[in-house]
């Protein structure tokens, strides 16, 4: 990731002179198939069923599960708060993607040399889908992102090892005119794009999977280029499953799979959109909190985190 600082502070020059601070708040639902315990998502994932956004100027703040952030572009500092814990860790934002590849676990070199034999595929089009979501008129666009990887003593017929299907419904471009939540979102994040640009952030972490980090990051550029998204739908499938149960009928698959169907499927929407005041302690850290590093920050999230309730 680049820090381009005078970029930012120019960006910031032709936002509007009026300006509206934001609340956004999204929900999201799990379904999953016995084949991933609801579990082992509810220890990966944690409490991160809904996601809160505050926007005031050139401050955002963001919660999901025990972990919030909040990103200063005046200064180019990210702050990462635990909740649970009451501590905090300050990062430059130029600095952010570095230093969570080197807290996050390291990925041993047998796998590693696996992980690179993965070819993924993106394909998108617009489906000319529309309706209201909130009161606001949304677009949907499809993606589909296909990963190949081959397996020891797998089946050698050509079949996908995964697929990701998803919906984004966005916002159209003259609702950002209208709904003033809208117009301060899109004006924070094209300015906070020089300090964290999501797409760079996705390569970076997972450049031990080149084709996967390339195709997520192709994802999250043209989806940044559109309106606010309101709306997603994904399912995820493993389509090698099914060439597994042709091979070897009743063997080698939980009794009961569909091995066509998905085996997770998330739903999220955003339930709040509203524009006013919003006080400066929102986007303080509390003096209670006592500083720590940004591994301290992540493990201490992770582990408090409540788990969500999963539909199977």
């Amino acid at each position: 990731m680049r820090l381009l600082s005078r970029v930012a502070a120019g960006a910031l020059l032709v936002a509007p002179l009026i300006r509206a601070d934001a609340t956004i708040r999204y929900h999201t639902d799990i379904q999953t198939t016995s084949m991933i315990p609801a579990a082992t998502l509810n220890q990966a994932l944690g409490g991160m069923r809904d996601m809160l956004i505050r926007i005031k100027g050139n401050k955002a703040y963001s919660s999901q599960g025990n972990l919030t952030s909040i990103l200063d572009l005046m200064t180019q500092n990210l702050v990462l708060m635990d909740a649970a814990n009451k501590r905090f860790a300050a990062v430059p934002a130029g600095q952010y993607t570095e230093q969570l590849k080197s807290a996050v676990a390291v990925v041993p070199e047998q796998a590693r040399s696996v992980l690179a034999t993965m070819k993924s595929n993106l394909e998108s089009r617009s489906t000319g889908r529309t309706t209201a979501i909130q009161g606001i008129q949304a677009e949907e666009r499809e993606f589909v992102l296909t990963v190949d990887m081959p397996l020891p003593g797998g089946p050698t017929a050509p079949t996908p090892f995964m697929k990701m299907v998803m919906q984004i419904w966005t916002a159209k471009p003259e609702e950002t005119q209208r709904v003033p939540a809208l117009q301060e979102l899109r004006n924070y994040t094209a300015s906070a794009s020089s300090a964290l640009n999501p797409a760079d952030m996705i390569k970076q972490l997972l450049s031990v999977m080149p084709g996967m980090g390339d195709s997520l990051g192709a994802m999250i550029e043209m989806t940044k280029n559109g309106g606010m998204m309101l709306r997603t739908h994904t399912e995820l499938s493993a389509p090698i499953l099914a060439m597994i149960a042709q091979q070897a009928p009743g063997r080698g698959l939980p009794v009961g799979l569909d091995p066509n169907a998905p085996l997770m499927q998330m739903n999220q929407e955003v339930v709040e959109i509203t524009a006013g005041v919003l006080e400066d302690a929102l986007f303080q850290v509390p003096a209670d909190y006592q500083p720590a590093s940004l591994d301290e920050i992540l493990k201490g999230a992770i582990s408090a985190a409540a788990p969500p309730q999963f539909k199977q």
